[in-house]
């Protein structure tokens, strides 16, 4: 009798803790990425300028821009963007240096864990 009656309390606060109105988000943010394009060439000191949107079903939780160079694996930026927004258009820009290969990679997640990413590969010269 104590069993039961534990088991149908367990199941009666199981049934109380969610709103049965919410839904799970299984949509993973949509991730462009307009500039720079994959294999695009700079010369030192160039601005390479990336730029693009993302969008969400919900909201946006947060938008890494990552700057890591092919060869070494140094990361030489990392920027966190907490738009906290359906909606957001992103813009960084940082300067080239000389005879590096860089992996730009743009990651945006949302509130439910979902996750996007685009990546470009660049060179200076």
């Amino acid at each position: 009798m104590k069993r039961s009656f534990i088991i149908y309390l367990l199941v009666l606060l199981g049934a109380c803790s969610k709103d049965p109105g919410e839904t799970k988000d299984y949509d993973a943010p949509v991730l462009t990425l307009n500039t720079p394009t994959d294999n695009q060439v700079y010369t030192a000191g160039q601005n390479i300028m990336i730029s693009g949107q993302v969008t969400d079903n919900k909201f946006i939780k947060e938008i890494h821009v990552v700057i890591t160079n092919l060869g070494s694996g140094i990361e030489y930026l990392h920027v966190h963007i907490h738009p906290n927004a359906s909606s957001f258009t992103y813009n960084q820009s940082y300067t080239a240096q000389a005879g590096i290969f860089y992996k730009i990679e743009v990651i945006a997640d949302d509130g439910s864990l979902n996750s996007s990413a685009k990546s470009v590969q660049v060179f200076c010269n």
